[in-house]
């Protein structure tokens, strides 16, 4: 009963503050990033790692014909393209993240995402990577592109469909209100998950999935180049009048 009661008190309580941030008075101190597809152009290498292991795992590779038209589907709908056993998905997610440290070497940034990293971070906005992916990883990928210094923070792992729990478990950490806050992410789950986490959503159209799939899942902001990122900034942190 207690246990119960405390659930429905961090529900309603996200819930308010939520609320409020939205539709009240809020100014912008917070970017949360996703990591792959957001930050770092890692699709031809996941693509590459995930055809490589099909045989292994059990399900269907994906043919480099059909990559952009399954950018359309949500990741309960590509895993159910894929046809991988779900008591699969874990150990396979294992095995991509150690593939991918691996070769961290070959994946770059994002086109753009370098220089609007450091003109947030210039502009004084906090900003820390969550990922489904390891931190090791993206320690290592921001060292190599000299981004290092522009995160106060790294948080990764978990489960594919977690991510919402990671960043709520942020903000606690971290005292960040949620309504100061955004997670710039380039899939449906990431809009999922930060409104599980009652912050806004900022959806990037560089990644994983495609502008049509992103709209229809109606995030906060919808963009297309990194740029924009500094302007939604500077409209959310203008004095009130």
């Amino acid at each position: 009963m207690l246990a119960q009661q405390l659930t429905r008190l961090v529900f309603f309580g996200r819930f308010f503050r939520h609320f409020f941030g939205v539709f009240g008075k809020s100014t912008l101190t917070t970017f949360l990033f996703d990591f792959d597809g957001t930050l770092a152009d890692s699709l031809s290498t996941i693509v590459e790692i995930t055809n490589r292991l099909a045989p292994e795992f059990g399900y269907r590779p994906t043919p480099p014909a059909e990559v952009e038209a399954l950018k359309g589907l949500s990741a309960r709908q590509l895993i159910r393209y894929s046809g991988i056993p779900v008591l699969k998905i874990p150990a396979l997610l294992r095995r991509l993240r150690i593939e991918l440290q691996a070769h961290s070497d070959q994946i770059a940034p994002c086109v753009g995402i370098p220089a609007a990293i450091r003109h947030l971070h210039a502009q004084n906005y906090s900003l820390a990577v969550i990922t489904s992916n390891t931190p090791a990883m993206v320690h290592q990928f921001l060292a190599a592109h000299g981004l290092d210094n522009c995160f106060i923070s790294v948080d990764g792992g978990g489960t594919l469909f977690g991510k919402g729990r990671l960043i709520a478990k942020w903000l606690d950490c971290h005292q960040i209100m949620p309504e100061k806050t955004v997670y710039v992410g380039d899939e449906v789950r990431d809009i999922q998950a930060a409104r599980f986490a009652g912050i806004r959503p900022i959806s990037v159209t560089w990644g994983f999935n495609s502008r049509e799939a992103l709209a229809a899942a109606q995030p906060d902001w919808l963009v297309d180049h990194p740029d924009t990122l500094g302007a939604i900034a500077a409209s959310l942190s203008r004095p009130e009048a």
